[in-house]
Formats: C-alpha cells, structure tokens, sequence
C-alpha cells in the first residue's frame, strides 16, 4: 500500500480522493490546486461533480469521465466510486494544449475547405460566363453564381464610354435605385463607378452614410446602404463596373473586396468577348471561333480551379491551350520572390539549352525581363538571327533550337506580375494579334492560380509546421525531464563516492602524506565540490520553464527581502550597504523573482573594489507595459565588450581564480527574465560600478490570458 500511495503521489495526474470532505490530495494536485482541500466540491475543478456521482449511483455505474474547465485550463476528469462505500476517487489532466493544437489543425482544414468551395463557384462562374455569346444569358447565371461568394441586395453590371463620360446599365438585378434602371445612360461625373475606374481597383463605400450621401447623392437611395465596386479590365482597358449593393450596413469586408476582383476579371473576357462577338456578327466563321475559343477558355477556367495541386494545372491547361494557341514549345516562368531571377516551374516541347524544367535562371537580359519590364503582352515574329541579336538577344537559345515565332505575356494577378507564360512555334509568322488576346485571357486565368496554389502550399506547410513544431515541444520537454533526472542522480553519485573516498585517505593517511599530497587533496576535494555546484546550477537552469511556480500576483519588496535574508551572512561579512526604493506588485513565479534579486545581489559584493565598501541599491522606474527593476553598484564594473556574453552559459568577464562561481548565474537570471516576458541588461563602465535592468509586464487584462496560460503549461511539464 505504501508503494501504490507513493506511485499516486507522484503521477503527473492531479488525484483528489473523498467522501463527504476531501480525504487525500496527491503531489500535483496540492500544486496545481491551492486550496482545493479547503473548497471541496466548491472548487472549479469537482464542480458538479456530486450530481455526476448521483447519477452514476443511481445507474450501478463505478467509472466516469468528463471535460471541465477551470479559469483558461481544460482538464479530463475519470471519476471512480468504490463499491459499497462512500469513497470516491478524481483523476484529472490538463488537456488544454491539446485541445488548442486540435483547434489549429481543425480551423487550418476549415479554411481549406472554405477555399476549395470558392474555387469551385468561382469555377463555375467561369463556365457559365463562357459557355455562351449571349450576353444576356451570361449576366443571368453569373448574378446567381455571385451572390452564393457575396451577399447582394442590388448587383449591376455598368460598362463605361470614356468618350461620352458616360456609363450603362447594361445588366441590374434586386432592389430598384431611381435613375440607375437597366439601359439608362447616366453621366459619370460625381458617381461611384468613376470613384472605381480612376482608382482601378476594388472599392468598398459604407461607414459614414451622411459624408457618402453628400459625395454620392445617389448612393443611398432605395435604402442601399454599403457597395461594393469592382473595376471590370480587359487588357488594361476599363470596360465597366461590377459594383453590388446592401441594405446592411458595414456589409462588407476585404474578402469580399479580393472575390469581386476575381469576379470581375472572369466576367472582363465575357464581356470583352461579347463585344467583339456583337462586331463581327455577320462573320460566321469567326462566331464559330469565338465559340471554340470560348469553350476551351472555360475548360481551362474548370482545369485551373479544380484542384490545387499546380502540377495537375499545367497539364491540363497546357493541352488546352493547345486548341486555342498551336505551339511547339509553352513555357511558364515563375519570378523569385526575393532574388532578381524565374524558374521554369513547366516546359513542354522543344528543348532549349540551359532553358529546361526547374532551372534557376538570371532575369536580366533575358526576354522575361523584357516582358516584366513593359508589363505588357510581347509577340515578335524575327526574320533572321541578327533581328533576334539586334531586338531580344535573351532568345537566342531558343532561336538556335529552331523556334521561329514567339508570344509571351505577363502573368498578373493583383497588379504584381508573378510570372511569364511564353509561346513558341518552329513556323514563321505563325502568330497574330488574335493569339495575343487569346493569349492574354489565358493567362489572366492562370495567374490566379498560381498564386492559389501557392497559398495551398503555404498553408499545408504551416499545418506541417505546426504539427513539426508540437513534436519537437513533446520531445524537447521529454529530453529536458531526462536530463534533469541524471543531473539530479547519475552525475552526483559519483561525485558523492569521490568526495566521500578523498575524504577517507585524508582522514586515515593524513600523517602519512606529505604537503604536496595533502594539496592535491585538496584540490580534488575542491574540483568535486566545484563540480556539483555545477550540476546543480545547470539543474536549476534547465528547469526555469518546467518547474517554475504558476504565475500569480506577488509583491517584489517580499522577493527582495527574501534575497537579503538569504544573503545576510554575505552582505554581514562584507559589510555592504544595501538599500532599495519601494518596488510593485507584478504577475510571476515569487520564487524565481528571488533568485535574480539573489544572483544580482550576491555579483555586487563578489565584484566590490578593494578600496570601498560595497554600496547596492534597488530602484524601479514604470514604463507603458512593464516595470523597469534596476540593480545599481559601486562595483569594479564591467568592460564593454564583456556586457552582452555574461549573459551566456559559462560566460565569465573575470578569471574562476579571482572570483569563484559556475559562470551561469546571470544565464539563469536571463531565462527567468525572460520566462516573465521581460528582458534583462546590464550599463557600466570600468571602476565605476554596473547596474544590471530587467523588466516584467505590469498587471494589465491584457496579459493575464498569456500568464495563465504559461502556468498551466509550465505545472503540466512537471508531471
């Protein structure tokens, strides 16, 4: 029985055993718990548990369990109730960390999910805006498709007449707005649509509806009360406005703003389309292209945003494109982000020296950075190699594996280009205008997503990361806890047995040993003691962050006081003179607080001047979020260039013959500092004395989250 008692007290469980009052409380929850033998079933952590215990008598059942929550801690409780007798037993572990990574792991796949669902209304606004020519048709089904990403009362599709100053409604849907009906032509002066187009990018109008209505007196009639707006471009020509209304206010937000940017680049080519569409209606053979065109664009619409893997993109895309485009080589250069060169992320076709998939390739010079430069579709169709030496040198390799004809075009996406989609043919002249506007919707397309799967990849990263990241945690604390296992027993029993025999030889063969060998005794006697003074700091080091005290409200003066009470044969012997100001109360572990006051103390008058009596004071100064503790001595001081290492393990500014020490107090004075969520430095100068800074938050709401929360990590690691 004495061994079981012994095994419960020491489980990392906290284990509370009771009938009508709490009968026994082990090591961890007596730590963890502070009063629970007093509270009972009052303290958070049984409470309602009798009406559990009820139940389960009631049902014959003997074992439980449960979820309860005590101030930011969750813990799993197992209930257990002995047969015929009114004992029950409590098992209780803090699952709060894991209960928080779970959260993480399961918002990131949410917001995964959330991405794909756009990506496919977004995929299906795309064919429906290019299965047909018939605008009208178009407008109908993308407006349906649209208020499933964005919620609308009032949608209008307005296309602009820069040479009139005019625009149309050509498409409206929802709430009635006088003035502004479907057909109506009206003035772009003094309206949001010419708020939209000279700006060029997504708009958000609501807030101050009293300043809106004075700059736009349109805006709020009918009730509408928030727009969102939307530039509609086509190869930089602005065809129009999407632009979408609510009768809420603050209807709308930045996610809102990036969708309606998306949408209206998918309904531009629609709508650029249309227009040539209704230019060339007596063209037969040109509608049946058009068509044609249509169709595989919304093909690689759905290819694109059906999946974000990047690689199952290019293929699909490519052999698309292919309908639309005839080449003999297509090549996507992806631009670094933080370096002046691209990659080839995809090449099919004819090879090209030093031009293959994946390489890593210099930006100037090359006909990308042209491309980059002017931010505009390029086609050049050279006649010889001198005209491709003399105009685009950067094609040369290409020229030289017999590619005759060549379109490329900016990748854009949110007014930063991300990449260059190259065409190639071995066919002279094989390309127009016409392959230059296919080329450039192609690539309007593509550019998204890239930059979507670029953010899918990102995302599974940070979700590897942070499973990685929980890993090394579980690791680290587990290798910390081993350690200071053997520190605390495997290291200092042979230290023991070497102290303990150098003891005896010295006892028993004293009059035997001559001066030197008594000497040497000495100095093993003295590298032992050393040795566990060692081990024993670095033992206390290790375990700043796993059993340090749960954060509370304590007072620094009692800290200090205790620090001096510690020191008093130190500060008796050297007769120094320590005084300090009144110091606040904070947030933190009391007894770690002391050890810094102690270490910094016990510097001061190890570091005195032969000439002076040591004189220490303690002051404090408040800053916006935390108290300033300063530590000020009359001291040797400390030369500049030792003022930052002293803060490193075994780091010394003197020699262990002058001043004796393990070299990691003030390592151990930074960990402690920083464990508060403070820092810790040092100002002196040489022969003038060192006074050593530190601060801690001051108790603001704010903080009180992060300190509970280090608590319950910090007592959770002791088990």
């Amino acid at each position: 029985m004495t061994r079981l008692a012994t095994l419960a007290d020491h489980s990392p469980s906290a284990i509370v055993e009771f009938d009508s009052v709490v009968t026994y409380l082990n090591h961890s929850a007596r730590e963890k718990f502070p009063g629970l033998d007093v509270m009972g079933l009052k303290h958070p952590l049984l409470s309602g548990l009798d009406e559990v215990i009820s139940v389960m008598r009631v049902g014959g059942c003997l074992t439980s369990t449960r979820e309860v929550s005590v101030g930011d801690s969750i813990f799993s409780q197992k209930i257990v109730l002995e047969q015929d007798s009114p004992q029950v037993s409590v098992y209780s572990d803090d699952i709060t960390e894991d209960r928080a990574l779970h959260n993480a792991l399961k918002l990131a796949s949410e917001e995964t999910e959330l991405l794909a669902a756009e990506n496919a209304l977004v995929a299906e606004i795309g064919m429906i805006i290019s299965s047909s020519l018939e605008i009208s048709d178009v407008y109908e089904g993308f407006a349906q498709q649209v208020r499933e990403l964005i919620p609308f009362d009032r949608i209008a599709i307005s296309l602009v007449d820069m040479e009139s100053f005019t625009f149309n409604n050509q498409y409206v849907f929802g709430v009635d707005a006088p003035g502004r009906e479907e057909g109506r032509v009206v003035p772009l002066r003094d309206t949001m649509i010419l708020r939209a187009i000279e700006e060029r990018r997504a708009l958000i109008l609501q807030g101050d509806l009293e300043e809106l209505s004075r700059r736009f007196p349109m805006m709020v009639r009918s009730g509408l009360k928030s727009v969102l707006l939307a530039p509609i471009v086509f190869k930089s020509e602005i065809l129009g406005v999407l632009h979408m209304r609510s009768l809420d206010e603050d209807a709308y937000n930045h996610h809102h703003l990036d969708l309606a940017t998306k949408v209206a680049a998918q309904i531009a080519p629609a709508i650029a389309n249309s227009q040539l569409y209704a230019q060339h209606t007596e063209a037969e053979a040109e509608a049946k292209r058009l068509a044609l065109q249509n169709a595989a664009i919304a093909e690689i619409g759905r290819i694109i945003t059906a999946s974000l893997d990047i690689e199952d993109v290019y293929a699909g895309f490519a052999e698309q494109t292919r309908l639309l485009i005839g080449f003999d080589r297509i090549v996507v250069s992806l631009l670094s982000r933080d370096s002046d060169d691209f990659t080839n992320a995809y090449v099919i076709g004819v090879p090209v020296s030093n031009r293959d998939r994946g390489d890593l390739i210099g930006l100037k010079g090359t006909f990308t950075d042209e491309v980059v430069r002017q931010q505009r579709a390029i086609l050049f169709l050279p006649d010889s190699l001198h005209e491709t030496r003399t105009m685009f040198p950067g094609l040369i390799p290409q020229y030289h594996s017999g590619l005759r004809s060549f379109i490329s075009v900016p990748l854009v996406y949110k007014d930063s280009t991300v990449g260059v989609l190259h065409f190639s043919s071995i066919k002279p002249n094989a390309y127009s205008d016409y392959e230059v506007g296919i080329a450039d919707l192609i690539a309007a397309q593509i550019a998204g997503a890239i930059e979507n799967s670029h953010l899918h990849a990102e995302t599974v990263e940070a979700d590897r990361i942070l499973q990685q990241q929980a890993q090394e945690l579980a690791r680290s604390n587990a290798e910390l806890e081993q350690f200071a296992y053997v520190a605390s027993h495997d290291l200092q029993e042979p230290l023991r047995v070497i102290t303990g025999y150098v003891s005896l030889l010295e006892q028993r063969y004293s009059d035997k040993l001559d001066q030197d060998a008594r000497e040497f005794i000495g100095f093993a006697t003295d590298a032992a003691h050393r040795m566990r003074a060692l081990i024993e700091a670095l033992l206390e080091f290790s375990r700043v962050e796993t059993h340090g005290n749960p954060f509370e409200k304590m007072d620094c003066n009692r800290a200090l006081s205790e620090a001096i009470a510690d020191l008093e044969v130190s500060i008796y012997e050297s007769e120094a003179d320590v005084t300090s100001d009144p110091l606040p109360d904070v947030v933190g572990d009391q007894i770690q607080i002391t050890h810094v006051f102690e270490n910094l103390i016990s510097n001061a008058i190890k570091f005195r001047k032969d000439d002076c009596l040591p004189k220490i004071h303690i002051s404090c100064s408040p800053s916006e979020d935390s108290w300033q503790i300063s530590v000020a001595d009359n001291g040797t001081g400390i030369r500049p260039r030792y003022q930052e290492r002293i803060f490193g393990m075994f780091k010394r500014a003197h020699k262990r013959s002058k001043y004796p020490g393990t070299g990691i107090g003030l390592a151990l004075c930074q960990k402690i500092v920083e464990r508060h969520g403070g820092r810790i430095w040092v100002e002196s100068e040489v022969n003038q004395g060192s006074t050593f800074h530190f601060t801690i938050p001051t108790i603001k709401e704010k903080y009180h989250d992060t300190w509970r929360q280090q608590a319950s990590t910090n007592t959770a690691g002791r088990g």
